[in-house]
């Protein structure tokens, strides 16, 4: 079982954290106060793991860029 852990920090964190939790998975806890943004997970498979990671960061990328439009707006 391989198990990774990550945090991202920002003034949105909470709220990114509300966008991308739709897509959370079962083995998947997200958890988000004081502007932090925690994910743990596990996996079989190496490969499985990147895949989240890369799902995870894209989904973040396109949170924030929402949320900044909605802040200009």
């Amino acid at each position: 079982m391989i198990r990774a852990r990550l945090f991202f920090w920002g003034r949105e964190a909470e709220a990114a954290a509300r966008a991308v939790e739709p897509d959370n998975l079962p083995n998947m806890i997200l958890e988000s106060e004081a502007g932090q943004l925690s994910l743990r997970f596990s996996t079989e498979k190496i490969g499985t793991l990147l895949s989240t990671v890369d799902d995870l960061l894209m989904n973040l990328k396109i949170a924030e860029e929402t949320l900044r439009v909605a802040e200009d707006r």
